[in-house]
């Protein structure tokens, strides 16, 4: 009975080295793929849009902010000691508030990235089901700064992905 179970695991064991080694594997860089794909670059570049036009208005009110530090700091202007307290507390309400509004701009435009990236990797899971179907893979490794090590060129999907998700 003993020899039988052993026979039996030992035969199991085959058959699973062996299914092991059939597996069709594909490693795709999914960054590179969203990074250079229409869509991805469409989203950049209104991300970026977004971000001038926050970023213009915060440097406008940054500079205004130097000018009333330069009077505060500046010897040689005639303000009583009173208007020179009253500067400078509005100088530090201004600086407060430029640093809220600084943190409430990176926030939004997290926010704006992962609203417009969300369709972009739905598409890619899309494209790499049916990439995976079509080429008969039956895994594919997503190649990042933590995951995949080493891979045979031959299993690399990503150029053939990125033309999928252009439409070509």
């Amino acid at each position: 009975m003993r020899n039988a179970v052993i026979a039996l695991l030992a035969l199991a064991f085959c058959l699973v080295s062996t299914n092991a080694l059939a597996l069709k594997v594909g490693v795709v860089d999914i960054e590179y793929v969203v990074v250079k794909s229409n869509k991805g670059k469409a989203a950049k570049k209104r991300l970026k849009k977004i971000f001038d036009k926050k970023q213009k208005a915060l440097d406008a009110k940054q500079k205004a902010l130097l000018a009333l530090k330069g009077k505060i700091e500046n010897p040689s202007s005639v303000v009583t000691p009173d208007a020179r307290r009253k500067m400078f507390q509005e100088y530090q309400t201004g600086l407060a508030k430029l640093q809220e509004e600084l943190m409430k701009n990176q926030k939004e435009l997290a926010s704006k990235e992962q609203e417009l990236m969300k369709p972009i990797f739905k598409k890619l899971k899309d494209v790499l089901d049916a990439y995976a179907a079509g080429a008969g893979l039956d895994l594919i490794l997503a190649r990042s700064q933590h995951g995949v090590l080493f891979s045979k060129d031959a299993m690399n999907i990503t150029e053939a992905v990125l033309k999928k998700m252009n439409g070509k």
